[in-house]
């Protein structure tokens, strides 16, 4: 059996995809011959429109989408029945798509093809949009309505997304894309203090961090009022981010004059962030609720936080306080807008050492029983016939 999984950016770089680069070591597994095509929005990226990596098969093709709303609406047509034609050349035996900007181009070439189309919903597409454009996100929502009914499965990360999808009738899987527990490092106490040490923490300082990538919704001001306002004591440590994201954090520090108690390691590969990730004492999944899709998606930073057994605060979006305060018992939520109510929540946990143990503790239980990515491809590969042995 050929797959072909769809994807709206490429599946390697800048850095891995975490749900579809899972997708492709079980479809590997299982024998299946897969191949990847990818929209690159940038014309003058040096990827190569081909090549064999991986073991994967990677075909790209590289068109800037258009800057204005209307000229992408009527574009998108156009632009769907291209991609369409190049995954019809891969002759795949079934398609797994992943974001609704690419499942117009998947039902094209599933139906010429009658090979069944997955969709995989990480984003509420029409909220995120309707951000730039409330045009456009009405298309969107329309389209996806659509489309999700040539869809054989519909993957989504949280329970909130999927009623919707119920709703329309479709089979629908929830599906969290974490890390396995052989990729979570177990960091020794020797480490551990070491790294501490290398960015400036003493023995006796309390670190908060921030691990991932800086999305451009992360509620920093919050974070950096509310720091201000504790104890010289407690740092904050963010790890990962993009050369522009941590340009733009260093700044806010220094206006908000905090520079000297925050640390920023840059973009690192997945051991070292994971292994810095492991120095923190308590972790944030901070968001404002800036659309809908904000507030139902769950940031893959919160399970790399319960994977190396740290307690969490999180914004009091229902799925994140579904996970965190309700299931797992490792965490607490808060309004991601107010830095008093983080700073008290803070407090809280520095002041109560055993209780923040124990949430540590609840946090690497919970992943290693239900979200770890070894979990969740228990989940996967019941879904649909293409993930099962044959």
């Amino acid at each position: 059996m050929r797959v072909c999984i769809v994807l709206h950016a490429d599946l390697f770089e800048p850095w891995p995809i975490v749900r579809p680069m899972h997708e492709v070591e079980i479809l590997r597994r299982l024998g299946r011959e897969v191949s990847v095509f990818s929209w690159i929005k940038d014309p003058a990226s040096p990827l190569p429109l081909q090549e064999v990596r991986d073991g994967v098969r990677v075909h790209r093709i590289k068109i800037a989408p258009p800057k204005n709303p209307l000229t992408r609406v009527l574009r998108f047509p156009l632009l769907s029945r291209r991609f369409a034609h190049e995954i019809k050349e891969l002759r795949p035996d079934a398609i797994v798509c992943h974001d609704l900007e690419m499942l117009w181009a998947s039902v094209i070439a599933g139906r010429s093809l009658s090979a069944p189309v997955l969709y995989h919903a990480h984003e509420d597409w029409p909220a995120m949009v309707s951000e730039r454009s409330k045009s456009e996100a009405a298309v969107f929502e329309w389209l996806e309505r659509r489309l999700v009914k040539r869809a054989a499965h519909v993957y989504v990360a949280g329970e909130e997304r999927a009623e919707r999808f119920r709703r329309w009738g479709r089979p629908v899987t929830v599906v969290y894309g974490s890390k396995s527990l052989a990729e979570i490092p177990h960091v020794m106490k020797a480490e551990r203090e070491a790294r501490r040490a290398e960015y400036g923490f003493g023995r006796d300082e309390f670190v908060v961090g921030i691990a991932g990538s800086l999305g451009r919704d992360e509620s920093l001001p919050t974070v950096f009022d509310a720091l201000g306002r504790m104890p010289e004591n407690v740092k904050l440590f963010v790890v990962g981010g993009g050369d522009e994201k941590v340009a733009e954090a260093k700044q806010l520090a220094r206006e908000r004059g905090i520079a000297t108690r925050v640390a920023f390691t840059g973009r690192l590969p997945t051991d070292a962030y994971l292994r810095y990730t492991a120095t923190i004492d308590v972790g944030l999944g901070l968001y404002y609720p800036t659309t809908r899709n904000q507030i139902t998606v769950v940031p893959l930073k919160l399970f790399d936080y319960m994977g190396l057994g740290i307690p969490v605060v999180v914004s009091d979006f229902p799925e994140l306080n579904r996970i965190v305060v309700g299931t797992c018992g490792c965490g607490l939520a808060v309004t991601p807008m107010d830095p008093v109510a983080l700073r008290r929540a803070l407090e809280g946990l520095i002041d109560r050492p055993e209780e923040r143990r124990g949430m540590g503790i609840r946090a690497r239980q919970c992943f290693v029983e239900r979200y770890c990515w070894d979990r969740q491809e228990d989940v996967i590969v019941r879904s649909h016939r293409i993930f099962a042995a044959e």
